[in-house]
Parts: C-alpha cells; structure tokens; sequence
C-alpha cells in the first residue's frame, strides 16, 4: 500500500513540477508549483521526516510561494502575452538535454550506496526536535538564527521594491 502511495506521490509531484514549468499564465504556474511543493512535503511525510515536511510547508508555501503570487499579482498583464516564446528546435535540445540529464541521474543512482555512506549512516546520532530547535534558534557560530534574520529582510526588500516598481508602471500607464 505504501509502494502505491509513494507512486502516485512521485506522479503527482512530477505531473505538477512540469505543469509549473509549462503553463503560460503566471499565476497557474505559481499554483501548480504550490502543489507540488505539497506532494513533496507528503512524501517527506512518508518517510517519517516531520519537521523536514513541516519546514517545506512553512518556508516554501507559507513564504517564497506567497511572495511570488504577490509579485505576480503586482504586475499587471505579466504572463499574459508578452512571455518569451520558445522556438520548436530550442524546445527539443533543451527536452533531449533533459532527458539525457535524467537517464544519467538515473544510472548513477541504481548503483550501490558508497560504503562510506553507510559507515556515516551507522555513525549518526538520533536527533531530537529539541536539538534541532536549539541549533536553528542559537546566536553561536554554529546557529542559524542570523542567516534566517538577513534572508528575511531581503525578502522584505525584494516585496518593496517589486511594490515600488509595480506602483511607478502603473502610474506612467496613467499619464499617458
């Protein structure tokens, strides 16, 4: 039951990652990207890594998708006809290319794990919520709490200035 799940899972994540690469509109591009990072949180689900899901919900769905729906809502007209258009042949090298990508990626992963990974894995030391709540939130060198700090105003920045920008083409549409 779990190999079913984990299949349609993978499917899904697959179907929407490439609908979010190949729709026209903006906007629904952004939506399938949002199910995908669902179907990827699901699956991190599965394999019992809960604070990884929850993190993949919180900072991409909850934050870089909602800051992109912004921006592309900001816009006016962006994604409705003035998306670059991709030549036939381009398409195709840049499907060939991918394909050849993945059949790589496939063979190198079929092999068997290094022993050297295996060594690792058998050296880890189970880690709590607590643990991890503690190294994310510490102000040492070796905590996270700073570079969370500056990722969130640039963030702030970057919603801004695309504010800023959306508002001055909006007003030189006006005068004109």
């Amino acid at each position: 039951m779990s190999d079913l799940l984990f299949y349609g899972l993978a499917t899904t994540l697959v179907f929407l990652s490439l609908l979010a690469v190949s729709l026209p509109n903006l906007l629904h591009g952004a939506i399938a990207l949002i199910g995908s990072f669902f179907a990827t949180a699901a699956l991190y689900i599965m394999l019992q890594l809960e604070f990884v899901a929850l993190s993949q919900i919180m900072l991409y769905i909850g934050g870089i998708i909602i800051f992109m729906l912004i921006i592309i809502l900001l816009t006016t007209g962006l994604g409705q006809g003035n998306r670059y258009k991709v030549k036939g042949r381009r398409r195709a090298a840049g499907a060939g290319i991918s394909a050849l990508l993945l059949v790589g990626l496939l063979l190198t992963i079929s092999g068997q794990p290094s022993a050297t990974l295996q060594k690792a894995t058998l050296r880890a030391a189970p880690v709590t919520m607590d643990d991890i709540g503690f190294r994310l939130m510490a102000t040492n060198k070796n905590g996270f709490i700073i570079p969370f700090e500056i990722i969130s105003l640039l963030l702030l920045v970057a919603l801004v200035g695309a504010v800023v920008i959306a508002r001055r083409d909006n007003d030189q549409e006006q005068k004109s």
